[in-house]
């Protein structure tokens, strides 16, 4: 599927462009809040649309009425050349004041060039901006915008993956989900729960209650996790407490996660680590050219760190290899039991302090030299030291 609302650039950057139908793809004009939730439902006005249609959202505000989404997509389209698309004339055009569901079944699906803004939204209970159900394949989510006013949302993620398969997230800004303070440990960026061949790429995930991006099985209660991939993001600022991460993976019992590659991304000033994982139900999970740096520095725990193990028994099948870590604590915790199972950091370019003896068994031939920053005041991360090109996010 191809993106319909701009060109992609730099790490975690991209041009927008105005919102267009693909070609040869039947248009139907949206212009009121009435119009979206039965384009989103196969209803009323719009039960006799081809299931492969282009639904142009014209600029304006799409006011939510309760708690019911206004796009509470029930129909998909028809196979991967024939999608079920939602598009908006503008990014900041297009305010859908609420939230929206991919429902079970409603498969080749695209939303993009919108914004979803849950700004003093009210809802009790567990809910999710946009939640990409079970039994869903085949789903773009592109140059769209997630916001709050880091007061609302609770227990899910502006973004949750539920069980679909083949998910693309891109070019999105990801922010400000959910209450911004000693309330709001279960509130995320991006949630994965389960499902499989999700790619996560190229956005700016910042600023959320917990983690930016949190993959988490709950032991199997939701499933399992297979084949992500999270690649040239921006993912910064998120947390407001200890054990709130840029991303954080949580694997035990039956909750498996496997064949995770993080790759070419930014991630930094997250409050007590940039990448922790928990449990050791992992398999082949590569992180390769990633700039780490900055994280933990607000946190005064004892354990808070650039790469992070919860304690003993967790991390497992994890190669760390070509980052750029530059500690603002200290590169790794500990190592605890993990090296045993395979979770190493091999050929990494490293600044700051690192675990000794048989706590940093697992950390073997790092390189330590500064990598000289561009510009670290606006988060530009290039290097300037040739030692240092061929490590982290922008690797040559």
């Amino acid at each position: 599927m191809q993106a319909t609302g701009g060109t992609l650039g730099d790490v975690g950057t991209w041009t927008d462009s105005p919102g267009e139908c693909p070609t040869g793809m039947t248009r139907v004009d949206i212009s009121n809040v009435a119009d979206l939730a039965n384009a989103a439902r196969a209803d009323g006005s719009h039960a006799s649309d081809p299931a492969s249609v282009c639904y142009f959202i014209h600029d304006g505000t799409y006011q939510q009425s309760g708690t019911t989404p206004v796009m509470y997509v029930l129909r998909g389209g028809v196979d991967t050349s024939h999608l079920r698309v939602f598009v908006g004339q503008s990014r900041t055009g297009v305010v859908v004041k609420g939230r929206a569901n991919i429902e079970t079944g409603a498969s080749h699906v695209q939303v993009s060039n919108l914004t979803f803004d849950l700004t003093g939204y009210v809802q009790s209970g567990s809910f999710n901006t946009l939640d990409l159900s079970d039994g869903c394949n085949d789903l773009r989510v592109d140059h769209v915008t997630f916001t709050g006013d880091c007061k609302t949302g609770a227990n899910g993620g502006h973004v949750e993956v539920n069980g679909a398969t083949e998910v693309v997230i891109e070019a999105c800004i990801i922010e400000k989900f959910g209450r911004c303070g000693p309330d709001g440990h279960q509130d995320h960026g991006v949630y994965l729960a389960s499902g499989s061949l999700i790619t996560i790429r190229n956005n700016d995930i910042r600023g959320n209650a917990s983690r930016g991006v949190l993959l988490n099985t709950q032991g199997g209660q939701y499933g399992t996790l297979d084949g992500v991939k999270i690649e040239s993001n921006r993912i910064h600022d998120n947390g407001h407490a200890d054990y709130e991460d840029g991303i954080a993976m949580n694997a035990t019992d039956t909750g498996t996660i496997s064949n995770v590659v993080i790759v070419h991304n930014l991630i930094y000033a997250n409050y007590y680590s940039g990448l922790r994982e928990v449990g050791d139900a992992f398999s082949a999970v590569l992180v390769n050219n990633n700039t780490f740096t900055l994280n933990g520095r607000l946190s005064t725990a004892e354990n808070c760190s650039e790469l992070n193990l919860d304690d003993t028994g967790s991390g497992a099948s994890t190669t760390f290899n070509r980052n750029i870590i530059v500690a603002a604590n200290r590169v790794l915790n500990n190592c605890y039991d993990s090296f045993a199972r395979g979770y190493v950091l091999v050929d990494n370019l490293v600044q700051g302090i690192a675990p000794t003896g048989g706590a940093g068994n697992c950390i073997s031939a790092s390189t330590s030299a500064d990598p000289m920053f561009a510009n670290v005041g606006s988060a530009d991360f290039h290097v300037q030291n040739p030692a240092a090109v061929a490590y982290g996010a922008y690797a040559q």
